[in-house]
């Protein structure tokens, strides 16, 4: 056998072992199942680390159940008396001691003797957690949690901890070299076969947003919501690309993925933020959010090698909670970044009740901290987001990029009409208060109000709709739904409510129904910089594109950041103008356009900088 490299061991290196000698340095990857890494090493070449990461979830994955659970047990106990012992495996012993359990007291000894015991009599396996990056605290308290939920769901738990924890260990063993990088779309390479600029970004892009499109809830649809299992992976494959491109990871309390590239000349100190989010509503599209990271990530790692002269640093912000689906919140994320969240919203509740608190707390934040999230206005230079159009404009002028110059307000409600449920064969129809009749009234006339606006771009959506108690043979006696309103102005907006209230003031008067509208989100029309705006024109018309301007109507995390600083954003052409549906699609041209001049961008904003000084 060759001997043996030392770690970390170069990409490349890896796809040239012999199946032999990658079993041998990868075999302990899985804890005590070599198996995994021998499954993995079929699925050679790697294109990149995530590639590699999941050959060997995918290996986990596909093993039966009776090998998963020989794999689940083959971990030992987290601060269990092997451990402390020194009778577990070289990796689990450091991972548990970074996480100071080699170092508890006797009562915090004593309460992971309990804990431990508690649950292997429960679920017939140990615990398992990536304790890298936990405190002792965060662990305990996601121990008790877990003891509450069902056999099912903790199989499936520890699968994805395991998972976790692969991840961990790979990423912390193998190194993407320059010369890697030019074998899969990166900077270096031969340069008389280099593609073009924004045909390699365009591509990489495309590539990373296919790898997190896998993190899903859902088989066949990308369904990725805040603080999820799923949004646990795709958070994880954010922070390993953002360590390939040189930047410093952290997370924050909110879930946050930052990555920052330091300044390479002297400057006022200052931080440029660059972001997006990798949450997503049901059955979404690929591109809604995810691209704005991902541009994000691939425009550092150009700067950096590139040499750009930065006096600022650049931090790229992978944001959760922008889509507002799993709890009643929207902007939770952005919001603590910017120092506005409101701390009410951390005990809003999911569908299974599970509070937003405590979410943050199986996600591995501690929602106490929340605050610290936030940065301080005197250092922030701006905020730039790139980001899909999710509307036609762009596609019906023939352009691949443009500028956004403001954000549009919007309002959401959650409507209640309760009429009076009745037997459907013996109510005369003279003597009903049928809360769905009165409800589709009220959605007819929610349509009707939003037609009039067309001229400040007012759109009304009713979304959502339950009706109860849901027999056939009743008569509906409440309707909960909701309302989304949005306008090219505040003052369209409000007055449109306004229109929607009296409307459902007489409807439920005619009908007998009392209708309740609670308002949960309201967000003003947010302008985008002036002064960025003219950066962005300037390095797109370079560029040779014309700069078109537009509005934004969807909502985005700019919104929460503009109370902090100034924002801009750049709009990519997606196909149809379709979003928020598995049929939403950007060209890899076009995203390796706006990544361009998202580059364009930051050099131009650094000019300015530097003139300054």
């Amino acid at each position: 056998m060759r001997e043996s490299p030392a770690f970390p061991v170069s990409l490349s290196r890896v796809n040239e072992l012999t199946a032999e000698d990658f079993i041998t340095l990868f075999g302990d990857i899985a804890e005590h199942s070599p198996w995994v890494a021998e499954a993995a090493a079929a699925l050679r070449p790697f294109e990149d680390i995530p590639a590699m990461i999941a050959a060997f979830e995918a290996a986990m994955r596909g093993a039966p159940h009776d090998r998963q659970l020989e794999l689940i047990r083959a971990h030992p106990d987290l601060a269990g008396k092997a451990a402390l012992a020194g009778e577990v495996a070289q990796e689990s012993k450091r991972e548990q001691a970074g996480a100071g359990l080699d170092t508890l007291s006797p009562e915090e000894f004593a309460a992971f003797e309990r804990l431990n015991g508690a649950y292997k009599d429960r679920f017939g396996f140990p615990f398992i957690l990536a304790v890298k990056g936990a405190t002792k605290h965060q662990i305990l308290s996601s121990f008790e949690s877990r003891l509450t939920n069902e056999s099912e769901t903790e199989f499936s738990t520890a699968l994805a901890q395991i998972a976790r924890i692969l991840r961990f260990r790979i990423e912390e063993r193998v190194v993407v070299e320059r010369r890697d990088l030019s074998q899969t779309g990166g900077r270096t390479g031969d340069k008389s076969v280099e593609e073009p600029v924004c045909s390699r970004l365009g591509r990489r892009a495309q590539s990373m947003i296919k790898a997190l499109s896998r993190h899903s809830a859902e088989e066949g649809k990308v369904t990725r919501l805040y603080l999820s299992q799923e949004h646990r992976a795709a958070a994880d494959d954010v922070a390993s690309w953002m360590r390939q491109a040189g930047l410093d990871v952290s997370e924050d309390n909110l879930g946050t993925v930052r990555g920052y590239l330091a300044p390479s000349v002297p400057g006022d100190g200052r931080v440029l933020l660059i972001g997006s989010h990798i949450d997503t509503v049901r059955d979404a599209g690929k591109y809604d959010g995810n691209l704005g990271v991902i541009a994000g990530i691939l425009a550092a790692e150009e700067l950096a090698a590139g040499g750009a002269q930065l006096p600022f640093g650049i931090e790229v912000l992978a944001f959760g909670d922008e889509e507002g689906v799993r709890f009643p919140t929207t902007l939770l994320s952005s919001s603590a970044a910017a120092g506005n969240l409101d701390w009410r919203a951390l005990q809003a509740t999911d569908g299974d009740g599970i509070p937003v608190r405590e979410a943050l707390k199986r996600f591995g934040c501690d929602p106490d901290k929340a605050a610290s999230a936030a940065y301080e206005a005197e250092n922030v230079l701006g905020y730039l987001e790139v980001h899909i159009e999710q509307g036609p404009v762009l596609e019906a002028d023939g352009l691949p990029v443009g500028i956004v110059t403001a954000i549009a307000g919007a309002s959401r409600f959650r409507i209640s009409l309760r009429g009076e449920a009745g037997h459907a064969g013996t109510v005369p129809m003279s003597l009903r208060h049928d809360a769905l009749t009165a409800a589709s009234e009220l959605v007819l006339a929610i349509e009707k109000i939003g037609q009039a606006g067309s001229r400040n771009h007012l759109v009304a959506t009713v979304g959502e709709m339950t009706v109860l108690p849901g027999a056939v043979n009743v008569i509906p006696g409440e309707v909960r739904m909701s309302l989304d309103v949005r306008a090219s102005s505040d003052a369209a907006r409000l007055e449109a409510v306004e229109a929607i209230r009296a409307a459902a003031r007489s409807i439920g008067a005619k009908r007998g129904c009392v209708v309740g509208i609670e308002r949960f989100h309201d967000a003003d029309t947010v302008p985008c910089s002036e002064a960025i705006q003219n950066s962005m024109a300037h390095v797109i018309s370079n560029m040779g594109i014309r700069p078109r301007r537009l509005m934004s109507g969807a909502g985005h995390d700019g919104q929460a950041m503009a109370k902090l600083c100034d924002i801009g954003m750049i709009f990519v052409r997606c196909r149809a103008g379709i979003s928020h549906n598995p049929l939403e699609h950007a060209t890899s041209d076009d995203m390796g356009t706006a990544i361009e001049a998202l580059i364009g961008t930051i050099e131009k904003l650094a000019q300015q900088e530097r003139n300054v000084r």
